[in-house]
């Protein structure tokens, strides 16, 4: 079982995203987080594999939630969402330690197949 951390503002995008990975028989959400300062506590206490990081949210954004989380757990990985393509999110998200970024309005099928790569054979 893969256990997901999800970090996102919007409540109604995070009870979707929520929503679709309980339908996977893979997948765990272990917690959700409105913020990223609840995001990187989050992951302290509760250790999930991956963290599905929104990059703009309040108190502290995504790409420093992201520097925090992989500083205190390394192995925790971090895909980082978006709503826009842009270069210089991108590298400052890889330079946090991220590892992937894709964009919100990708189907959920691909984040499953992103997130099943990205773990490797189970």
């Amino acid at each position: 079982m893969t256990r997901i951390l999800l970090a996102e503002d919007h409540a109604a995008v995070r009870a979707g995203l929520a929503a679709f990975f309980e339908a996977q028989d893979d997948f765990e959400v272990v917690a959700t987080a409105a913020d990223g300062r609840e995001a990187v506590a989050l992951a302290e206490e509760l250790a999930p594999d991956f963290v599905l990081m929104d990059i703009r949210m309040p108190l502290l954004d995504g790409i420093e939630a992201t520097r925090l989380i992989k500083a205190a757990r390394p192995e925790t990985r971090v895909i980082l969402l978006s709503a826009y393509e842009q270069d210089d999110l991108v590298e400052a998200g890889a330079a946090a330690g991220a590892e992937s970024f894709m964009l919100k309005g990708v189907p959920g099928a691909e984040l499953v197949a992103a997130i099943r790569k990205l773990r490797g054979p189970s």
